[in-house]
């Protein structure tokens, strides 16, 4: 194999390892992940592949050096782009019906209650913020308050029955995480019991890892 095919593979080798330095979490994570770690070996394989078929080929080390960069950026963007890429969403606290308020006498919007509450820790990611369960007139929502969760790939919300529950196994899927920093309320279904204690957690999809939970007790 000409020593040209070497090229990418090489960039690619250091531009993880600057990865990895500059996020040590996400690594710890991504190893811990077999779903990870066949995508990573995957990507190598198919990119010394092409470095060694294509001269046999006869085409050219641009041609060579192009199509092996393919992969490479194909995984940059699924892996390394989304764990810098924030996106704040901002909503409301919820509000019970006005014909709620109404009886009641009180304000034309009557916020709903909050009846337990927990805090936000990362799994070998970086996270904080508050979890509040809130009781509404429409049933249960989870609250994610100043939530700040480092970016990355295909978040979603569970909750699972249990503390510190790192696998969303047994549990119910609430919504994709719309957003890694902000004020985000997400409807529990009925058919979760919200039998205490839970788990609240953020679960990287892409990835199958755990990002961050949180117990509500």
């Amino acid at each position: 194999m000409p020593a040209s095919s070497f090229v990418v593979p090489a960039l690619a080798a250091v531009g993880a390892a600057m990865f990895f330095v500059w996020k040590p979490g996400v690594a710890r994570s991504m190893l811990a992940s077999p779903r990870a770690l066949g995508f990573t070996v995957l990507i190598g394989i198919l990119v010394l592949g092409l470095g060694w078929l294509l001269p046999r080929l006869g085409r050219g080390t641009v041609v060579t050096i192009v199509a092996q960069a393919v992969p490479v950026l194909i995984a940059f963007v699924v892996t390394v782009f989304p764990a810098y890429h924030n996106v704040a969403v901002n909503e409301a606290f919820p509000v019970a019906s006005s014909a709620t308020a109404v009886r009641s006498e009180g304000p034309a919007l009557e916020q709903a209650a909050v009846v337990a509450r927990g805090r936000l820790r990362g799994v070998d990611h970086r996270a904080s913020g508050d979890v509040l369960l809130i009781r509404s007139v429409k049933g249960y929502i989870v609250r994610l308050q100043s939530l700040d969760v480092e970016p990355g790939p295909n978040y979603h919300v569970h909750v699972v029955p249990g503390a510190g529950r790192r696998s969303p196994d047994g549990g119910v899927h609430l919504s994709r995480l719309r957003g890694n920093k902000g004020n985000q309320n997400y409807p529990v279904p009925a058919t979760f019991g919200l039998q205490r204690p839970f788990t609240v957690l953020i679960w990287c999809r892409a990835f199958a890892v755990p990002i961050a939970v949180a117990t509500i007790g």
